[in-house]
């Protein structure tokens, strides 16, 4: 995944010169629904809260690489900067999930 969006920013850096930060916080926005939904939704089937917090980092954490690679490869022609909305993903669903895990890795649920 990181070579993936490496190359896509690394391609489009004065993009993210320039970059709208409404982008950043439509991508955050986005995974941030995931996290919540998958997590309240597990709750509401009455999960364990273990499952719970397993469904929410799996929901929150979509691969958006996948993405890059294939707007790359069908659209990079004509619109070249397809890809960088899924690579900014792929990098904010992995931070934004490495903090929930660690968070909720502090915080043992009762069994």
């Amino acid at each position: 995944i990181a070579l993936i969006c490496g190359r896509v920013m690394a391609q489009n850096s004065g993009f993210f010169a320039a970059l709208d930060p409404r982008l950043l916080l439509g991508v955050f926005l986005l995974h941030a629904g995931g996290f919540v939904l998958g997590y309240a939704l597990s709750k509401l089937v009455r999960m364990e809260e273990k499952a719970a917090r397993t469904n929410s980092i799996e929901v929150g954490m979509q691969n958006s690489a996948l993405g890059a690679m294939l707007a790359t490869q069908h659209f990079g022609a004509m619109h070249p900067l397809a890809a960088v909305p899924c690579a900014i993903s792929a990098v904010m669903h992995s931070c934004m999930g490495s903090l929930l895990a660690a968070y909720w890795g502090r915080r043992r649920p009762e069994e």
